[in-house]
């Protein structure tokens, strides 16, 4: 889950490394100090530790002594664990908003696929198919209005975020799989099974697309 902190200047540095992680910048097991984001920041050594000692807290970083702070690696084990617990919530929160899944739900659907498909040609990295990904799977969710269920899933996530950035890192944008994620096919396919009402079909579509990260 994202920082929570009132101070400004601590959350514009949590932000700064966060996104650099997940951009890859820093890769697994990089350290980071914090005398250098104080030089590229222009900020004070305070905000830079408390923003370090968070992303600790979330298991994002480790203090490493007398070096600074690693870039925690996900593991394999980690990603299949997160993998089952996506395909739990997401299974289930299909099955109790696939009621709700009026014709007028199949339009709004559609159109964020377009979007997402259009937005694909122009924004091709790794990070920015991830988070079309997560706009869908998210809006799929809302359906099921459990508030409870969809942060849960929205937290779950935002740790597979790192995972992406991992899987996918050192991919030629014209690599097959990456292409077949950047057009989004399976979210077009879940939402033709969503619109014939076939929803046995929408949940194996819907585990293939869970399971490309396993």
């Amino acid at each position: 889950m994202a920082v929570q902190t009132t101070k400004p200047l601590t959350k514009k540095v949590y932000d700064q490394v966060y996104s650099d992680i997940i951009n890859g910048i820093y890769g697994s097991e990089d350290i980071i100090t914090e005398s250098r984001l104080v030089q590229e920041l222009g900020v004070s050594k305070s905000p830079v530790r408390e923003a370090l000692i968070e992303l600790c807290n979330e298991d994002i970083l480790r203090s490493i002594p007398r070096m600074g702070y690693m870039v925690v690696q996900i593991t394999p084990k980690q990603i299949r664990e997160l993998a089952e617990a996506r395909q739990a919530l997401e299974i289930y929160l299909l099955e109790k908003s696939f009621p709700r899944l009026t014709p007028e739900v199949i339009v709004q659907l559609e159109q964020l696929n377009q979007s997402n498909l259009e937005a694909s040609a122009i924004h091709k990295a790794p990070m920015d198919n991830w988070k079309r990904n997560m706009t869908f799977h998210l809006q799929l969710a809302s359906y099921a209005q459990n508030q409870v269920l969809y942060d849960l899933l929205e937290q779950v996530l935002r740790k597979l975020t790192r995972a992406t950035t991992q899987h996918f890192s050192g991919y030629e944008r014209e690599n097959p799989l990456l292409k077949e994620r950047s057009s989004g096919a399976r979210h077009f396919e879940f939402v033709e099974a969503c619109k014939n009402r076939d929803l046995d079909y929408a949940k194996r579509v819907l585990e293939t697309d869970i399971d490309a990260l396993r």
